[in-house]
């Protein structure tokens, strides 16, 4: 399919909701795409459902009514002393239009305005893009599931 990424971007649609508020249908499309990405196209088998996802909140970014990307926001105490950002998923068929800078954007946003700092764990190859977004490294890079991640950290 190819995508219009100025018609594109009048067509999409943002939400925010908590866990708690979500249906079984509803959450069972934001982990579809999570293990279509995490688990099965990195090949990396792990727990993909975890004990964090009741607490946090999620965005969800469709377009014409079909989950092309999500992520979660972990409040302060749940991952880290900070609030957390992590699950950051683009649908493959939307990647290379700028929609995995968006949803970290709208989460950065939700972030700022409730939180002074923000960390995650980033897979190594994207450091560049959260440095981008003022993360800063905090440790040598690390294998998580057989992944390189690196510990980042973003203060207001």
């Amino acid at each position: 399919m190819a995508l219009n990424p100025e018609t594109l971007r009048n067509e999409l649609v943002w939400r925010w909701r908590h866990f708690a508020v979500f249906s079984g249908p509803e959450w069972h499309r934001v982990l579809s795409l999570r293990t279509a990405i995490f688990v099965v196209e990195q090949t990396c088998p792990y727990q993909e459902v975890d004990d964090q996802d009741p607490l946090c909140w999620h965005l969800e970014l469709t377009h014409q009514g079909t989950l092309i990307g999500t992520l979660r926001v972990l409040p302060p105490g749940v991952a880290y002393d900070e609030c957390s950002i992590g699950r950051v998923a683009i649908r493959a068929d939307y990647r290379g239009l700028g929609l995995g800078r968006d949803l970290m954007d709208m989460a950065l946003a939700f972030c700022d305005g409730r939180w002074p700092a923000v960390r995650l764990s980033a897979q190594a190859y994207l450091q560049p893009f959260y440095e981008s977004l003022d993360f800063a490294a905090m440790c040598e890079p690390y294998l998580e599931d057989d992944i390189p991640h690196i510990e980042m950290l973003r203060s207001r």
